[in-house]
């Protein structure tokens, strides 16, 4: 497998700096995010220097781990190790004759980008919000009802959780969420077995810790559907990270009413985990939109949670 440092740069416009890969080469014409190949015993940091040096003509000054992203191509494996490039020196410039410029990062176009540099451009256009709807917020018409204000309050990615139910009642409901969210352009991630969802035709999929664990090495089959995972330690984030998933959420930060009898993590101990493993990660358990400066100076991508959001 091909193990290759790519940067996401950013400017004070938070637009991303893409470059158009020669007609000649692997994946020719399109465009992509820049970086290239680590050499044997070089370290992906100063891969990432050194290309964009040759490449771009800017020096990294700092860079911090994002995701890792793996493909396989009919004809060659990938191992993306993807940094955030927070600052640098120089004006970039294609110093290889390639087209580069600087774009929103709601601008991307997935199609116009290799396959294996769209999950970069999906963990890009995460928000920083998951609020959780289930049970707890009351019976299925009040769950239906949370989750309409919910959209209308602008949230544009959200679970959707019952454990109590069975099956089909599950499956009903769920339909009922998915279609709600299909209209109003959410992304609407189901809660439930890797089975069950996929029977219900989810588009996105929240997985429990113990289903990470067990899926190991089996997201290549599931092209086209995004996971994310509920993680509570360093074995678990590490495992949601090797299946591919787009982002995990760590928890519980603070004592909470959901997770009785387990102790918090506190935000040193969640700071050092979120660091630990190159994946977005949403902090839960006694946090909303109010601590959301807090979470992200504590290495969070964001904040997730039930009754904090649009109650």
């Amino acid at each position: 497998m091909l193990k290759v440092a790519v940067g996401v740069i950013k400017n004070q416009y938070n637009e991303v700096l893409i470059s158009k890969r020669s007609k000649k080469a692997h994946q020719g014409g399109l465009w992509e995010f820049p970086g290239g190949k680590v050499e044997e015993g070089e370290k992906t940091e100063d891969a990432l220097k050194r290309e964009l040096l040759e490449e771009l003509n800017i020096e990294v000054l700092t860079a911090v781990p994002f995701i890792q992203v793996k493909h396989d191509y009919n004809d060659i494996g990938v191992l993306l190790e993807v940094y955030l490039v927070e600052s640098f020196q120089g004006k970039a410039c294609g110093m290889e004759g390639q087209p580069i410029k600087w774009l929103a990062i709601d601008s991307l176009e997935k199609s116009s980008f290799p396959a294996a540099n769209k999950a970069i451009i999906d963990a890009l256009n995460l928000p920083r919000y998951y609020p959780i709807v289930d049970e707890s917020i009351g019976a299925e018409e009040e769950m239906l009802r949370h989750l309409k204000t919910l959209i209308s309050g602008g949230y544009t990615m959200i679970q959707w959780r019952a454990k109590s139910l069975n099956k089909s009642g599950f499956k009903h409901l769920a339909e009922q969420a998915m279609a709600l969210c299909k209209r109003n352009n959410v992304r609407l991630f189901i809660n439930s077995s890797m089975t069950d969802a996929l029977e219900m035709n989810a588009e996105a999929i929240h997985l429990s810790a113990n289903e990470v664990l067990a899926m190991k090495n089996k997201a290549s089959s599931l092209e086209g559907v995004l996971l994310a995972a509920s993680c509570h330690n360093e074995q678990e984030l590490k495992a949601a990270k090797e299946l591919g998933v787009l982002f995990a959420v760590l928890s519980p930060v603070c004592a909470t009413q959901t997770h009785i009898g387990m102790k918090p993590l506190g935000w040193p101990q969640f700071k050092s985990l979120s660091e630990a493993v190159p994946l977005p990660v949403f902090a839960l358990g006694g946090v909303g939109p109010e601590t959301l400066d807090k979470a992200l100076s504590n290495g969070a991508y964001g904040v997730a949670g039930i009754r904090a959001f649009g109650r």
